[in-house]
C-alpha cells in the first residue's frame, strides 16, 4: 500500500509507504552529487524509485534505495517509516521494528508508525508485560508520548506562567471572592504544571535512554563480555534492549523482568 492514502489497516498488514513532496533540501541534494559535480541523483528521485519498487512488490529493490538515502547522512522520518514498512513486508522484524522506533524519535507525533510499531511489536516472540496503568496516568502517557521534548517544555511555561502569575495576585487583591478564585485557579493550573512536569521527565529520560533492537533471530545474553561466559537467557528477533554499558565488540544490556548480560555488537541495532 501507499502512504498517499493511507487512513488504517483491516487487513492487518503493514499500512502504505508515505510518498514525497519535498523530501531533503538542496543542501542534503548536493551531498548527492557525483565527485565530477552532477548529481547522480536527488532524493525525490531516489525516494520516488523505492516507492514505485516497494508498489510493484520488489521489496529488496525498495530497501535498497530507501538505505542509500540514508547512507548519505539525510535522516528523514518518512524514510524510516517506509523502509520498516519495506522490511515489515519482508518479514525483518527486527529492522521494521528498528526503523519504525526511528521514524518516532525524529517525528513523535507520527501516529501511523506508532501503529505500525505496535503491529511489528505483537508479532515477536519475546513480549513484555508492560506495568498496568490508570485511566488518568494512561492518557497522560499516550499524550506524552506524541510530543516532543520541545512541546512539553511549552506546554510547561504554558501553565507554569499564570500559575504564579494568579500566586502574586492573591496577597494584592482586597477581595476575598476574587481571592478565593486566584487560589482556586492557581491550584488547578500548579496541579497541572506538575502533571506536565512529570511527562517532561518521563520524556526526557526516554529520549536520552539507549535502546538496542535484536537483529538475530535468537541471541544468548551471557554473564559476561565474551563467548565463554554463562547464559544467562535468550532473546530473539525485534526484542528492545536498555543498553547499559559497552565493552569492544560488546554491548551490556538489560530487559525490564531481567537481570543485565551481555551480547556482541553485531546481534543488535541501537535506535
Amino acid at each position: 500500500m501507499t502512504r498517499t492514502e493511507w487512513a488504517r489497516r483491516p487487513d492487518r498488514e503493514a499500512p502504505r509507504r508515505r510518498p514525497a513532496r519535498r523530501l531533503l533540501s538542496l543542501a542534503a541534494w548536493l551531498c548527492l552529487a557525483c565527485p565530477g559535480g552532477l548529481p547522480a541523483a536527488t532524493p525525490e528521485e531516489l525516494f520516488d524509485a523505492a516507492n514505485g519498487a516497494y508498489e510493484s512488490a520488489d521489496y529488496d529493490a525498495a530497501i535498497s534505495a530507501y538505505e542509500k538515502i540514508l547512507a548519505y547522512g539525510l535522516y528523514d522520518p518518512r524514510v524510516h517509516y517506509n523502509l520498516g514498512n519495506a522490511y515489515f513486508r519482508k518479514g525483518r522484524l527486527g529492522a521494521s521494528i528498528l526503523h519504525y522506533e526511528r521514524a518516532l524519535k525524529i517525528d513523535p507525533a507520527d501516529s501511523e508508525a506508532r501503529q505500525n510499531l505496535d503491529l511489528a511489536r505483537s508479532q515477536i516472540r519475546d513480549r513484555m508485560a508492560e506495568p498496568e496503568l490508570q485511566f488518568p496516568l494512561l492518557v497522560v502517557r499516550d499524550l506524552v508520548d506524541g510530543m516532543s521534548v520541545n512541546a512539553i517544555t511549552l506546554l510547561f511555561f504554558a501553565f507554569y506562567i499564570p500559575t504564579t502569575a494568579l500566586l502574586g495576585a492573591i496577597p494584592l487583591s482586597a477581595d476575598m471572592v476574587r481571592r478565593r478564585v486566584f487560589a482556586y485557579g492557581a491550584a488547578v493550573l500548579g496541579i497541572s504544571t506538575l502533571v506536565v512536569v512529570a511527562g517532561l521527565g518521563y520524556k526526557i529520560h526516554d529520549a536520552t535512554s539507549e535502546r538496542a533492537i535484536v537483529m538475530e533471530e535468537r541471541v544468548d545474553v551471557l554473564a559476561g563480555p565474551g563467548e565463554d561466559n554463562t547464559v544467562l537467557y535468550t532473546v530473539h528477533e525485534g526484542t528492545s534492549l536498555d543498553v547499559r554499558n559497552r565493552r569492544e565488540g560488546w554491548l551490556q544490556v538489560s530487559l525490564p523482568d531481567a537481570g543485565a548480560g551481555w551480547i556482541p555488537v553485531s546481534a543488535a541495532e541501537q535506535v
